[in-house]
């Protein structure tokens, strides 16, 4: 048993090493980058108490997203999904100073909006309130996260 431990290991370190060497390419566009989950607590909805909303923010240059910009954008994360909301993006490029707030359009729970930030680190926090259809209009807690720039 014990001399077959060696190989196992060797081959547990190798196999993502020669996965890697393998598979490298040319990477045509930046990953979407999850910003975080907005929930919105405590407003009855179809039966559940909270609900979910993921965020993600898909820098440029990509398809239909210019070099500089950001494509923030929701979609439900979690079951129920609420009826309506009002989402905005606050950001702040750390790198030349530019800075604003947006709203997201689109059709809740799946909102955009593409901003134009310029190249750098941009942090950002996306924030707003749900209409649950059934109930009151609840703020849901802001996702907060960062974004590299090309």
């Amino acid at each position: 048993m014990p001399a077959l431990r060696i190989p196992r290991r060797v081959l547990a370190l190798a196999a993502p090493v020669a996965a890697a060497i393998a598979f490298t390419g040319v990477a045509t566009a930046a990953p979407h980058q999850p910003l975080g989950t907005a929930i919105t607590i405590g407003c009855i909805n179809q039966g559940s108490l909270a609900s979910f909303t993921s965020v993600t923010a898909q820098p440029g240059p990509d398809e239909g997203i210019p070099g500089g910009h950001v494509l923030f954008s929701t979609r439900e994360a979690l079951w129920p999904v609420p009826a309506a909301g009002q989402v905005s993006v606050a950001w702040l490029n750390r790198n030349n100073g530019r800075a604003g707030i947006v709203d997201l359009g689109g059709a809740y729970p799946n909102l955009s909006t593409l901003v134009d930030t310029g190249p750098g680190e941009v942090v950002a926090t996306v924030f707003g309130s749900v209409n649950l259809g059934s109930g009151p209009l609840c703020n849901s807690t802001p996702a907060v996260g960062s974004v590299v720039v090309p």
